[in-house]
């Protein structure tokens, strides 16, 4: 029989900490072809070619846009000045965030659980502005969960040991008090080093994370 997954110190943790694209939100990873969906819907609603715009958007200095330095609607108007195209920079934007979010609905039990009993959650996200706030506030991510920190918003990114410096702070807990949950590695081990816990998500992995986090869910219910 195999053991099922355990995380070391689980029961000292007081608050979990969720990556968004990729963990919380299923449309953050990439499709075999490198593309993202809302790539793609973009293209087709707006006749635009989004593969240019994506690398023009993206494509250099990812830090200054995700850490607020620059906007992404003036990357997207330079864009499409550049192109000749007469797409509106805000449609574009209508458009991505809107098909760029599919939460994940078993994770979202599991928040939910979490939440019942009382349990601090937050988002740590590496997101530009704009989209962090659609996330907090038109998604509603900002209702189900305690605080979200977005590196367009505090000008520091994961996996940079500033980060969590300022959730610790933020929080007001002990890094042995707080599980990161999040698809990159790099992240995790970050994590790890400054004495948090960590758990590097694999897609589909709600079922290995709710059976590691089991001590907390148990808690929650009582």
């Amino acid at each position: 029989m195999t053991e099922a997954p355990k995380i070391d110190g689980i029961a000292q943790v007081r608050a979990v900490v969720w990556d968004f694209d990729g963990v919380l939100n299923r449309s953050g990873r990439a499709q075999p072809d490198g593309t993202y969906r809302w790539q793609r819907i973009v293209a087709e609603e707006l006749g635009i070619n989004a593969l240019s715009m994506a690398r023009a958007v993206f494509g250099r200095d990812k830090r200054a846009l995700f850490t607020g330095q620059e906007d992404v609607l003036d990357r997207l108007a330079d864009w499409a000045r550049a192109e000749g195209s007469d797409a509106d920079p805000e449609d574009i934007l209508e458009l991505w965030f809107e098909h760029d979010h599919t939460p994940d609905p078993d994770l979202g039990r599991i928040v939910e659980t979490l939440a019942q009993g009382g349990l601090v959650q937050v988002i740590l996200t590496n997101n530009e502005a704009r989209r962090a706030r659609w996330i907090a506030q038109d998604a509603g991510w900002a209702d189900r969960v305690d605080a979200i920190f977005a590196s367009g918003e505090t000008g520091v990114m994961k996996p940079d040991a500033e980060a969590f410096a300022r959730v610790e702070a933020a929080l007001d807990m002990a890094p042995h008090e707080l599980l990161l949950i999040d698809d990159s590695p790099r992240n995790v081990e970050a994590a790890e080093k400054r004495g948090w816990l960590g758990w590097d998500y694999g897609p589909g992995g709600a079922m290995a994370l709710a059976q590691a986090i089991m001590p907390l869910l148990l808690r929650a219910q009582e």
